[in-house]
């Protein structure tokens, strides 16, 4: 129904209350309009700051969708990451004399544009939407997203402090060898488990082209070191320490808090179950396959990453995402972890599992029914 000149004045003139979290996105929005447009985008910049008003009027719906369309973009996007060729770095060993530096061959890596919708569709229903905030000493910790399925899950934070970030430390070097980490004159301390005592190893990506050294912008990708089962919830395991990490001893008592990190239930998973043939689970996000079926590897072959050459995923369409490649030293995944017989993989691109055909590992076809 169409309202009068008279009753949309006062529908403007009015007071309107708004919750910290709202205020928080408005803000961030406000930053993104204060950035020098350029001229292809300068309309639509102009449109939506004429209409930030009205989108205040709906803010709830408006902000959490915001903040999918942040979480799909930094997760799975490559705008804030650059695709690159096979790399050569000089590793320093801590030894000393000829063994002091040793040269490591890095992988290429590519990363692709995220379909919005697509994300939406797929995992949007499963991504939390509220953020969690922790003022931890000096330092502030906001959760924003969070989203997982029974074996891996992905979480979008910030970390900020006043006069730079000395908690955790991440570069472009790290993205692209073994992610951020918690320095020794950190006094606190975060990891990811679960309620029924499921733990994570993860990979954390610092993105640097919009972290300053007063905030550092995140991105998680996690692998739970054994399927969860129904009902497990995903917690923050928050460790804070009356020192410095370097000075812990044995007798420092430490203060734990557990967080639930999300209220959503977890993305669903689709299997392939081939019998002894070949066993693998996959989602938008995930893929996890049994490496002691079908591969022709002993028990503790099975159990070493090292024997796992390869993955292709083949679409319908005939178009291939080569998650991994050891023989052409091609690695398009955000994490891997070996966790018994099971390889474990973190997609860093969004899969389209209606669209798939059949998973390649190791030149074994899993076909999808």
């Amino acid at each position: 129904m169409k309202k009068s000149e008279k009753e949309m004045k006062e529908i403007f003139n009015r007071d309107i209350q708004i919750s910290d979290v709202v205020e928080m996105r408005i803000q961030e929005t406000y930053k993104q309009l204060r950035r020098k447009p350029s001229r292809r985008r300068t309309r639509s910049v102009q449109r939506a700051a004429a209409a930030i008003a009205v989108v205040c009027l709906f803010v709830p719906g408006v902000v959490y969708a915001s903040s999918r369309t942040e979480f799909f973009q930094a997760m799975f996007g490559n705008e804030t990451r650059e695709s690159n060729g096979v790399l050569e770095r000089e590793v320093d060993t801590g030894k000393k004399g000829k063994d002091a530096k040793v040269t490591v061959t890095l992988p290429s890596r590519e990363y692709v544009p995220v379909d919005e919708e697509q994300a939406q569709k797929a995992i949007g229903a499963y991504v939390s939407e509220e953020p969690i905030v922790r003022k931890i000493g000096s330092h502030t910790l906001t959760i924003s997203s969070f989203v997982y399925d029974r074996n891996g899950a992905m979480m979008y934070f910030t970390l900020e402090r006043e006069g730079g970030v000395t908690a955790l430390a991440g570069d472009e070097e790290t993205n692209l060898t073994k992610g951020a980490y918690f320095t020794d004159d950190t006094d606190f301390y975060f990891s990811c488990e679960t309620k029924n005592g499921a733990f994570a190893g993860e990979n954390t990506y610092i993105d640097m082209k919009k972290s300053t050294d007063d905030k550092l912008y995140c991105y998680s990708y996690i692998l739970w070191n054994e399927p969860l089962k129904d009902g497990d919830v995903p917690e923050l395991m928050l460790q804070t320490f009356p020192c410095a990490r370097r000075e812990l001893t044995e007798k420092t008592k430490t203060e734990t808090e557990r967080i639930r990190l999300t209220d959503k239930e977890p993305v669903p998973v689709k299997k392939i179950d081939m019998g002894e043939k070949g066993y693998a689970e996959y989602s938008p996000i995930t893929l996890s396959v049994d490496m002691a079926k079908g591969m022709g590897l002993s028990k503790e072959e099975a159990e070493d990453p090292y024997y796992l050459e390869s993955i292709e995923i083949v679409y319908k369409d005939k178009e291939s995402y080569v998650v991994c490649d050891k023989e052409k030293n091609a690695e398009n995944s955000s994490y891997q972890l070996g966790a018994g017989t099971y390889y474990k993989t973190v997609f860093n691109r969004l899969v389209d599992v209606d669209e798939i055909e059949k998973i390649m590992v190791n030149g074994v076809e899993f076909g999808v029914k």
